[in-house]
């Protein structure tokens, strides 16, 4: 049995649970609050530099980062469509852009949410710029492709869904045709809605504004 241990509203811990979703994996939930001493120490034990997700396997294999546990849970599930492609070559798109969005889109969002509670001194709008960059990057590269890396769901979408929904708070995507079609598309594929699904109720004390209906 996979052990995840992770949060509901965590953009990275979100992917995983993508993936999860889209492979049909059972695994145990182990919801970690950050704020718990007892549970911060906990996390530790697992993995040492107290970030989620963390993935236990029933080997004794544990990983952290979320794009090395994706392509993880696509070896267990060899009948299903990978979420990267097997090639070497071909999976360098989908793995280029998971780069981009965690670094260009979700880190920056999470510097400026971070600042938001501690009073910590940022440049907001250059973080903002950022983003803006990102998406423009992504509106260039989207053109013809039905997903974000391609004909197929993938790597890539499973790190767009999160970064996308919550940047757009603060970012707003605008006029990016693709950018916006393939968001559509996003959050119509059942795994991400029931993935936001699950964060609903954590939204109390963050420091969105959330639209009607959002």
């Amino acid at each position: 049995m996979l052990r995840l241990h992770y949060h509901p509203f965590a953009q990275y811990c979100q992917k995983v649970l993508i993936a999860l979703y889209e492979h049909d994996l059972p695994f145990e939930r182990v919801v970690v609050d950050l704020g718990d001493p007892g549970q911060r120490a906990a996390l530790t034990t697992v993995w040492p530099f107290t970030k989620f997700p963390a993935l236990e396997a029933g080997d004794g294999t544990v990983l952290g980062e979320s794009g090395v546990i994706v392509e993880y849970l696509d070896s267990l599930a060899p009948r299903r469509l990978p979420l990267v492609p097997e090639q070497r070559i071909a999976g360098l798109e989908p793995r280029m852009l998971e780069r981009v969005i965690d670094n260009y889109i979700a880190d920056p969002l999470a510097r400026i949410v971070v600042a938001s509670f501690t009073g910590r001194a940022i440049d907001e709008a250059a973080e903002m710029a950022t983003i803006a960059t990102a998406y423009d990057f992504l509106e260039a590269r989207l053109d013809g492709r039905q997903w974000g890396a391609g004909p197929d769901f993938g790597l890539a979408d499973c790190a767009a869904g999160p970064a996308l929904f919550y940047a757009n708070l603060k970012v707003p995507i605008g006029k990016r045709r693709r950018l916006t079609t393939w968001f559509e598309r996003l959050c119509a594929r059942p795994s991400f809605a029931r993935v936001i699904d699950e964060a609903r109720p954590y939204r109390d004390g963050t420091p969105f504004d959330w639209p009607p209906g959002y």
